[in-house]
C-alpha cells in the first residue's frame, strides 16, 4: 500500500458547499473476520494494510481543518481497475470509516450523512481511483 500512496497522492479541492477528496488504489472492503482452528481471527484481503493507507493519504489531503459537521451527501465514484466482486455497502463502509478516523467527518451516521450513493466505472486500462464528493445539505427536519 505504500506505492500507492506515494504513486498517488490524494488531492482535496473544495468550495464552500463541496469538497471532493481523490482516494488512490484499489479499494479493499470491509470483511467479517474469519476464526482459525486455533481461535485467532484474521481478516482476508488486507484490510487493515489498506485502511492505514488511505487513513493517511486522506488526513494529507485533508491537512488540519476541522471534520465536516452537519447533514452531508456523500458521492462515492470509483473509476478504473477496481474489484467488481466486492459488495458495494462494505466498499462504501470502508471508505467512510476512513473518512472518520482521518477526521475528515465527525460521523457517517444517518443524522450526518443521510444521503449516500456509489458508483463503480470500470476501465481495466486505468488505475483505481475513488472519488469522494462531499455536499453541505439541508438537515432533514
Amino acid at each position: 500500500m505504500s506505492e500507492s500512496i506515494a504513486r498517488f497522492p490524494a488531492r482535496c479541492a473544495s468550495s464552500t458547499k463541496i469538497l471532493i477528496l481523490e482516494l488512490a488504489g484499489p479499494i479493499v472492503p470491509k470483511a467479517r473476520p474469519r476464526f482459525g482452528r486455533n481461535g485467532h481471527a484474521f481478516t482476508p484481503g488486507g484490510y487493515r494494510t489498506w485502511k492505514a493507507g488511505a487513513i493517511a493519504q486522506l488526513t494529507r489531503a485533508w491537512g488540519d481543518r476541522p471534520p465536516v459537521e452537519g447533514a452531508v451527501a456523500v458521492d462515492i465514484r470509483l473509476t478504473g481497475k477496481h474489484l467488481r466482486g466486492g459488495d458495494s455497502d462494505n466498499i462504501a463502509g470502508a471508505i467512510l470509516d476512513s473518512m472518520v478516523q482521518a477526521g475528515v467527518l465527525k460521523s457517517d451516521n444517518l443524522i450526518h450523512l443521510p444521503e449516500l450513493s456509489i458508483a463503480l466505472n470500470y476501465n481495466p486500462k486505468k488505475e483505481p481511483m475513488a472519488t469522494i464528493r462531499i455536499t453541505e445539505i439541508a438537515p432533514h427536519s
